[in-house]
């Protein structure tokens, strides 16, 4: 946690004395969730590494046949925000590149991994960051990636991607659909999404808590190579604390000038006191053009 904060406080202060400031900086007038991407921490790099993976990888285990059988998501289906997608050649697309890139290395046997990504409070780009960032995992054809909307309230992602009306993970937890019926094929034929569905009166923490829940996560990383879950914030609900245990990481999506620093750091805390690894922190709404790196280069900064 203390790498975090003190990457945040590092680039928040050489920012301010480019500006001609102070080191206290006010939030930013505009804070599109677009505008995302910027810093992974804790992710061990690997010297040299490129996204050619043929040449630093082990193939990947091939996953389970998988056979589905619902209506596609085509690209008009996809919220603007996704540029890794709309604008796949664009700055912002390339940062999450970095960031795929990071996630990949810290893995190089290719084994199934499920991400929990998370942010301290709402609106801090963590649906966004999601969607960009399983586009850009899809772009590499030998995986197999799926998109998990588990924010049951808000079911962000799934509006994002305009499935609000398609079952989704609350059937599959309740038993009346099987995964295979809610998978959605999205553009890309290694790219699928699991939306949010129906809780009807269950709360979203009984449904996170039923009997159905590892068994269910058992099939995804059965099914996928990777596989990133859009979960509630920290600091707004308690369903991290069910999410966190089934995955094999969480990833922090942090808002520049707009996470308050002393909520990060009980998020931080709440994740550690419950014994869940966090694999890093994206940065979100970071216009700095310089980088900085940690000491051992845990931080990752640009431009987004």
């Amino acid at each position: 946690m203390g790498r975090i904060a003190e990457a945040l406080r590092r680039a928040q202060h050489e920012r301010a004395q480019r500006l001609g400031g102070s080191s206290a900086l006010p939030v930013e007038s505009s804070s599109r969730p677009e505008k995302s991407e910027a810093l992974i921490a804790d992710v061990p790099a690997m010297a040299g590494a490129t996204d050619e993976l043929s040449a630093i990888f082990r193939p990947p285990p091939p996953p389970l046949p998988f056979t589905v059988n619902a209506v596609p998501i085509e690209g008009t289906g996809v919220g603007r925000e996704v540029l890794a997608f709309h604008e796949p050649t664009s700055a912002i697309a390339e940062k999450y590149r970095s960031v795929r890139t990071r996630l990949l290395t810290a893995n190089p046997g290719g084994s199934a991994r499920v991400l929990a990504v998370t942010s301290t409070l709402p609106r801090e780009g963590k649906t966004v960051t999601v969607a960009n960032l399983g586009f850009s995992l899809a772009e590499l054809r030998h995986l197999r990636v799926a998109m998990v909307d588990l924010d049951l309230r808000r079911a962000g992602l799934t509006a994002l991607l305009h499935a609000r009306e398609l079952p989704g993970i609350c059937e599959v937890l309740r038993g009346e659909k099987r995964l295979a019926e809610v998978c959605v094929p999205v553009v890309r034929e290694n790219l699928f999404f699991v939306p949010a569905g129906d809780p009807q009166k269950e709360s979203p923490s009984d449904l996170l808590a039923g009997d159905r829940v590892a068994q269910v996560f058992k099939e995804i990383r059965e099914r996928f190579h990777y596989t990133l879950a859009d979960t509630p914030p920290i600091n707004a609900f308690a369903d991290i604390g069910l999410i966190g245990p089934l995955c094999h990481s969480v990833l922090i999506v942090v808002r520049m000038n707009q996470t308050p620093e002393p909520l990060l750091r009980r998020s931080v805390k709440m994740l550690q006191a419950n014994q869940l690894p966090i694999t890093g922190c994206v940065l979100a709404g970071c216009s700095d053009e310089a980088a900085y790196y940690g000491d051992n280069q845990d931080y990752y900064v640009a431009e987004g």
